[in-house]
């Protein structure tokens, strides 16, 4: 009989289970650390009799965060479900560099638009609870839960409500001073071609992430404009994107490209000369 405690033999059976559930796992993970990575969070956030079950899941390509639930976005867990857009790093990244420069302002109107989860405005109004904020979408499944997200976090400066870009009297007259979004970017041509990932493909809302040139026109043209706004901040995925967004603007914006952390480009911004959205420069 081979010597071993029932300690040891509890170690080595977990071990092989968890050899087994990355095996499960690599197929729509990239690479083995990742799928390693994923099970951790599975074990972190889950109860262990629902392991099994998250990880047949995952297996199927649904994003781990439809699985758990939810989504860090800087201090806040945002909680996510299918039919509304995951938040992603790249626009937690500017949404907090946006938030550092805005610190010393003690007035400001904020209008994030196509908001999803919310997670842009309520990441806003939690760090900034002296700014009014108010933020649209055209999905009702988005506007349910951005509202849903608020209440978990407790956050009283943001509104939520029903708004299409495309509406040239989607602001009633009503005026801001920053305008933010991350509008649907990605080509049909990429969105079909395999640059999009499965997992994406098989569950998040095509709504929420096929767009083109027209969402930036709408952006300038029926926000931006009509609301008197003296800077903006809105997410994309090319260089024409910024440079259509910049040939919209007249001489009294300076605009800049900003890269992610990755060094790909990921927004077009800009401000008024000598507003106090010129703080957006520093970025």
């Amino acid at each position: 009989m081979v010597r071993c405690s029932l300690r040891l033999f509890q170690k080595a059976s977990k071990t092989t289970q968890n050899q087994k559930w990355i095996s499960s796992l690599l197929p729509v993970c990239k690479t083995p650390d990742q799928a390693k990575q994923e099970l951790r969070w599975i074990q972190m956030e889950l109860p262990q009799d629902k392991w099994d079950q998250a990880i047949q899941e995952r297996s199927k390509f649904i994003p781990l965060q439809y699985i758990l639930g939810s989504q860090p976005f800087g201090s806040l867990d945002i909680k996510c479900r299918p039919q509304v857009l995951i938040p992603r790093w790249e626009t937690e990244e500017w949404t907090l560099k946006i938030i550092n420069k805005l610190r010393g302002i003690s007035s400001l109107k904020i209008l994030d638009v196509c908001t999803g989860t919310g997670c842009i405005p309520l990441l806003m109004g939690h760090s900034l609870p002296h700014l009014q904020i108010k933020a649209m979408d055209i999905s009702s499944d988005a506007l349910e839960l951005s509202n849903e997200n608020k209440k978990i976090h407790g956050i009283t400066n943001v509104e939520f409500k029903y708004g299409n870009v495309f509406d040239k009297g989607l602001l009633e007259g009503e005026e801001f001073d920053l305008i933010t979004s991350n509008p649907p970017y990605i080509s049909e041509l990429d969105y079909l071609n395999g640059e999009t990932e499965e997992s994406v493909l098989q569950n998040e809302p095509k709504l929420a992430l096929v767009g083109g040139l027209e969402f930036y026109d709408a952006l300038v043209n029926n926000v931006v404009l009509p609301s008197k706004a003296t800077g903006f901040f809105f997410e994309l995925g090319d260089l024409e994107q910024a440079l259509y967004t910049q040939s919209l603007l007249n001489k009294d914006w300076c605009t800049k490209i900003y890269k992610d952390g990755a060094d790909k480009i990921r927004c077009v911004y800009g401000w008024k000369k000598g507003s106090k959205m010129q703080v957006l420069e520093f970025i």
